[in-house]
């Protein structure tokens, strides 16, 4: 076993139904596997962008149950993004967007710092990944003793909608949240307005809800064209993924 020799470091240890059945998935990622063993316990170790994961089986796990998660600080998020990305759609044919395993596109959370993405593997782990951004403060949260900062209501909504449906996983609750903010929505904030309809219409491909996912690429696809490509690079990205 290789470890990566710092004075200080922590090496996440994570539950998995299958020994094997995590090292085809987590293969599938990139990862090399750095240990391995049968006796006296089933435990595998991977390299992951280079940064140490390892697993012990727990037969008995129920994905659905499954509470455990870490997070990986990497500096080629982007990169890696679409590695993993591919790798699962040639395991399974497809990219995985909804249950056990799946990932959760790419995304810039500035309310926590990073620029982000969640795979949820065959055991039901929550493998956190994310790449350091300028943080600002929330617009809905106080956090570490500061108030919430002022925000248009789509704003607010937008980042409400991705906390509950990135990193709470509860797809039904950001579909009400932002449907609502939908309702009301201004004219006057257009960015925000096309980030909103986006992430619903991420969270309505995650619920299999096919026709209100066509209705809102619909609609975010006609308000693209009034930005320039330079002005909404990230959000022709998503777009685009939304679509393929």
């Amino acid at each position: 076993m290789t470890l990566v020799k710092t004075p200080h470091y922590a090496l996440p240890l994570l539950p998995c139904i299958s020994i094997n059945e995590t090292e085809t998935f987590y293969k599938a990622l990139g990862a090399i596997v750095t240990y391995k063993q049968k006796v006296p316990n089933n435990y595998i170790g991977f390299s992951l962008s280079g940064i140490e994961v390892h697993f012990f089986a727990m037969k008995q796990l129920k994905p659905a149950e499954n509470y455990s998660t870490c997070y990986l600080y990497v500096t080629n998020i982007d990169v890696l993004y679409e590695t993993c990305r591919a790798g699962l759609k040639s395991l399974y044919n497809k990219v995985p967007l909804k249950g056990v395993p799946r990932i959760n596109p790419l995304k810039d959370i500035p309310a926590y710092g990073v620029r982000q993405f969640i795979i949820v593997d065959c055991s039901g782990n929550y493998i956190r990944i994310g790449q350091p951004i300028t943080k600002t403060d929330s617009l809905i949260f106080t956090e570490n003793n500061k108030a919430p900062v002022t925000g248009t209501p789509l704003a607010k909504a937008y980042e409400l909608g991705s906390r509950l449906a990135d990193s709470h996983g509860d797809f039904e609750m950001a579909a009400r949240t932002l449907d609502k903010a939908l309702t009301n929505a201004e004219e006057s904030d257009p960015l925000n307005l096309l980030k909103v309809l986006l992430l619903r219409a991420d969270v309505a491909q995650r619920l299999s809800d096919t026709a209100r996912f066509t209705e809102l690429i619909k609609a975010a696809e006609k308000l693209l064209v009034s930005f320039s490509p330079a002005e909404v690079e990230e959000e022709r990205r998503l777009f685009a993924e939304l679509k393929s």
